[in-house]
């Protein structure tokens, strides 16, 4: 998250992807629900943990392109005319 703020993106995760357009299949869990969740599994509660998975892969597979978009956005900054010179 510190380098999304270099690039102007603040907030958590679901806020990051959010401003950069990037979709959820559950939209409705976030960070204190996934908590929840766990602690449902915990107590035992059917399916809290597959929907806690779920939620999780999705964290792993958006950070992907919130990485992406970030290191494209910081690259525009270091190289704004899309011209690197060799090392």
């Amino acid at each position: 998250m510190p380098t999304c703020r270099k690039v102007g993106l603040s907030g958590g995760l679901s806020a990051v992807e959010r401003q950069l357009g990037i979709s959820r299949d559950l939209p409705d869990i976030d960070g204190r629900e996934a908590v929840r969740l766990w602690r449902e599994h915990e107590r035992g509660v059917d399916g809290a943990l597959e929907r806690l998975i779920v939620y999780n892969r999705e964290d792993t597979v958006n950070m992907v392109d919130v990485l992406e978009e970030t290191i494209e956005a910081l690259d525009e900054r270091v190289f704004p005319d899309g011209q690197r010179e060799p090392p």
